[in-house]
């Protein structure tokens, strides 16, 4: 992939969202509340209709499966807001999982469970199909199921966790102890810092710049 697909693909499909710097959908779902380690974290899935569209923002959901959802979600409030609070209950439990991982801790058991509750509901809906490649698991794009944006979300965490390499993920820790964002290291060397250079990296540069300054001028 180029440079400018990359880029784009970080940024996501709304810009009302935040960028897409986990490098994996599970992180980049442990990421859509800003700043969680800082004083002021900021909430972004604050409903079900946010939820539904942070599924669009990432790609796992199509526009008409939105349209769908948000009907649904309407016509079923209480369901719709039990999705919410899993989906929540979800993202906690992987935010806490891979956050020990990257500080090479052990993961607790609860949030194990909490991760393979969903993976086994995923599962559930799920099917397995003979593609042009070799095999894949995929949903149907049927009657709208609320939590259907989940899925894909439960089985990322669970692909870093047995297939890939879980040490890679690491934890921006921003330019004063503000960031807080997950990310899985894709740099050849595997010392990548930060979340994004152009962010948080750039930002810590400013800082010890500054710092380094203020004696000299002292």
């Amino acid at each position: 992939m180029n440079a400018p697909r990359g880029r784009a693909r970080r940024r996501g499909a709304d810009p009302a969202f935040p960028r897409l710097l986990g490098e994996r959908l599970c992180l980049n779902f442990a990421n859509s509340m800003e700043s969680p380690i800082g004083p002021d974290p900021e909430e972004f899935l604050r409903d079900y209709p946010a939820l539904v569209r942070w599924g669009r923002h990432v790609g796992v959901l199509t526009e008409d499966q939105v349209r769908r959802l948000l009907a649904e979600g309407e016509r079923r409030p209480d369901e719709a807001a039990a999705t919410l609070a899993r989906a929540l209950s979800l993202r906690e439990a992987i935010y806490r999982l891979f956050r020990s991982l990257a500080h090479r801790e052990v993961p607790t058991e609860q949030n194990l469970a909490t991760v393979h509750k969903e993976h086994v509901a995923a599962l559930a809906q799920a099917r397995l199909v003979a593609t042009g490649e070799g095999f894949d698991v995929v949903w149907d794009d049927g009657v709208p199921v609320l939590d259907r944006m989940l899925w894909p979300v439960a089985r990322s965490a669970v692909d870093l966790l047995v297939g890939e390499d879980p040490t890679r993920v690491r934890q921006c820790t921003g330019p004063a102890d503000d960031c807080g964002w997950l990310f899985y290291d894709v740099s050849k060397n595997a010392n990548r810092r930060w979340c994004s250079m152009e962010g948080c990296g750039s930002q810590a540069k400013m800082r010890r710049y500054r710092a380094r300054r203020r004696p000299a001028r002292s």
